[in-house]
């Protein structure tokens, strides 16, 4: 519940200045944002979303609730996909107007001419492992830094007479 709070709260403020921002939205370039989306599957971020709030929300209700019987939970995935399927289009306006803000009417239509090449569609097929990966070793990485960070703040607080 707090995960889809969370994102309530998120959006909506967003909501307000994006609707200001589709002000100047032409057609041709909301029709070409939309073929960008398509062609890079962007819009299918929002299945990886349901998935990521099922974990959460199975996680956070067998926490609370270890006497919810596990077919109960089970049916969690199929509810919030409905839920998820039923609204891929506002996501779908919120992306859009999120390229609108970010790129030019002549910048999207060079995204599609790179994307339609073979160098832009081995980049679109590589670039869900690629993201992947690169979080995965961030997140080795910044965890092997730990230790040092630790030895480093404990040896200016004991400069500072601060013991930890």
């Amino acid at each position: 519940m707090t995960a889809a709070r969370f994102f309530l709260f998120a959006v909506l403020p967003f909501l307000s200045g994006a609707c200001l921002a589709a002000e100047d939205l032409s057609a041709e370039k909301k029709a070409d944002i939309e073929r960008l989306l398509d062609m890079t599957g962007t819009t299918a971020i929002s299945k990886q979303m349901a998935t990521l709030v099922v974990t959460q929300m199975s996680q956070a209700i067998k926490r609370a609730r270890p006497d919810i019987p596990e077919r109960i939970i089970d049916t969690l995935p199929a509810e919030i996909d409905i839920v998820f399927d039923e609204n891929v289009t506002s996501f779908r306006e919120l992306v859009t107007l999120l390229y609108h803000k970010y790129f030019t009417a002549s910048e999207v239509k060079e995204m599609i001419q790179f994307y339609s090449t073979d160098l832009g569609k081995k980049t679109i097929r590589v670039m869900p492992a690629l993201a992947a990966e690169s979080m995965s070793i961030g997140q080795r990485w910044g965890q092997s830094l730990g230790p040092v960070i630790e030895q480093r703040i404990k040896a200016r607080f004991m400069r500072e007479g601060i013991k930890l």
